[in-house]
């Protein structure tokens, strides 16, 4: 059988371990849940949906977050788990490349993702027609990035799951990278009007932005007073084009790294 029919077969089984597992249903869950709590407390606190659909727009767009959370929970253990369990003296001992695992464990984890996204992305725009019986263009950009950014989080998560022992401290490796490392210094580059757009918590920030930008979001939510001293320092808008081209290179380099340690690293 040639590599292209054994990762099909990879993938095919790396899936259904997915669904066996039942995390694709539970944060599919998360997904509605997020989605329907956005549609219920923010009129009751603005007394109203937002006059502007692409405020509501980004209210609705839980996608980054979960796309997160699904991306580590889904690959924290894709690699490091074989060593963790000695799971490896039997997979990576077949006569099939290492390689080839990882990438159809790499692609049944896009899989699950992208399901992900097009379930909380098709939500929004169902949300987006009843109220305001429309959907911004914008919201197949934020669609484009978001799935861009799933994928740049799956390809940093295999790269620690590529390094860690365990593949709990993968999972919190890269939470805490992404989501408390990141997120600090992008607020620290933030205050200081200092571009942040290499960062991959930015290209997070991205998916929401594109719908016309920090202040119009804060306009949309407080129209009173309008941003209102919301940024009292030298505020840099992110510029979603270069996060793109970031979110590009955490891709492909995390992904090319997870495989090049894998192939070299030692079950025993």
């Amino acid at each position: 059988m040639s590599e292209i029919g054994k990762l099909g077969i990879v993938t095919r089984y790396e899936f259904l371990k997915h669904l066996r597992r039942k995390r694709l249903y539970v944060i599919l869950g998360i997904t509605l849940i997020a989605e329907l709590a956005v549609l219920i407390i923010l009129p009751l606190l603005m007394d109203g949906y937002p006059e502007n659909p692409l405020v509501m727009a980004a209210m609705l767009t839980v996608g980054p977050g979960l796309a997160t959370i699904g991306a580590v929970f889904f690959a924290g253990d894709a690699i490091a788990g074989e060593f963790e369990n000695k799971t490896g003296f039997i997979l990576f001992t077949n006569p099939v490349r290492r390689t080839t695992l990882i990438t159809g464990k790499y692609m049944a984890s896009c899989i699950a993702v992208i399901i992900l996204i097009v379930f909380g992305y098709a939500i929004m725009c169902i949300s987006l027609l009843a109220i305001y019986g429309e959907i911004p263009v914008e919201t197949a950009k934020s669609f484009g990035l978001c799935l861009l950014f799933g994928g740049s989080v799956l390809s940093v998560t295999f790269f620690f799951s590529a390094i860690s022992k365990g593949a709990m401290g993968a999972t919190v490796i890269t939470l805490v990278t992404i989501m408390v490392v990141f997120g600090i210094v992008e607020s620290v580059l933030m205050m200081a009007g200092e571009p942040y757009w290499f960062l991959l918590s930015a290209g997070g920030d991205s998916v929401t932005i594109v719908f016309g930008g920090m202040e119009l979001i804060m306009e949309g939510l407080v129209p009173s007073g309008g941003m209102g001293g919301m940024f009292p320092f030298d505020y840099e808008p992110l510029e979603i084009d270069l996060a793109a081209y970031s979110m590009v290179g955490y891709l492909v380099i995390g992904f090319l790294l997870s495989l090049w340690i894998s192939k070299r690293r030692q079950l025993a």
